[in-house]
């Protein structure tokens, strides 16, 4: 029964990557498919396309397990990568956006519900990292994410930023303003942290719930907290 089952469960995800394939074909595009072992799916995953695709490049490791409703969300004209590596799990409801850019997701990390991951640039999420219920991590040029990370609930991170200049342009219309963001290996974000910008974390630290780290280093090893965020102490 166990052998049927896996069957069948390989014969449902080839006959997506037919499909999806088909489908972008068909609409200009091209998928790019390198899966190691098919994937437990509690729901299949839903493609959502804004105008004429690029080339989807989707590269699976062994031991996934997606989540239903997750969506791969594709921006027209533009080719994106999704990487997920060995035993890699998603819960529901997950949104990944690789517009024009790579979301690249290292062993055994856990993307929790109701996740967004969107990047036009280079978003790379370290081993054994988890990203709590309803983070939403964009990337316009570069975030990293190290390996031990842990993010609480409603997280949020991005590299980048519209300019606002007082005037009666359409803040949509000015500038984009982005900057590299590191968080390093075994930090701690809690309960509503805001990193922005030019952020740089150092290992084994905290940032307590509510903080806005606004740009600039933070040392390694410190409680960070505070709207702006400042290293309060050295842990330990």
């Amino acid at each position: 029964m166990g052998a049927a089952l896996r069957l069948a469960r390989e014969l449902r995800f080839r006959v997506w990557l037919a499909f999806t394939a088909a489908r972008l074909r068909r609409l200009g595009g091209r998928l790019i498919a390198d899966v190691e072992q098919t994937p437990r799916c509690l729901g299949l995953p839903r493609l959502e396309l804004d105008g004429s695709p690029g080339t989807l490049t989707l590269r699976i490791g062994r031991d996934v397990r997606l989540g239903r409703d997750l969506v791969i969300d594709l921006a027209g004209g533009l080719d994106g990568t999704v990487e997920i590596g060995d035993r890699v799990s998603f819960q529901n409801g997950v949104r990944l956006q690789p517009w024009g850019g790579a979301i690249r997701l290292s062993d055994d990390a856990q993307i929790r519900d109701r996740c967004e991951l969107k990047s036009a640039g280079e978003l790379r999420i370290g081993k054994r990292t988890i990203l709590g219920r309803a983070v939403t991590v964009h990337c316009e040029q570069q975030i990293t994410i190290g390996a031990l990370v842990g993010f609480a609930e409603r997280v949020t991170v991005i590299d980048s930023d519209h300019g606002f200049d007082g005037s009666d342009t359409f803040f949509m219309r000015q500038p984009v303003r982005s900057s590299p963001v590191d968080i390093g290996d075994n930090v701690f974000l809690a309960t509503n942290v805001v990193v922005l910008r030019g952020t740089t974390v150092g290992a084994n630290s905290v940032a307590g719930a509510g903080a806005v780290l606004n740009g600039g280093a933070f040392p390694p090893g410190h409680i960070i907290a505070g709207v702006p965020a400042r290293a309060l102490r050295r842990l330990g």
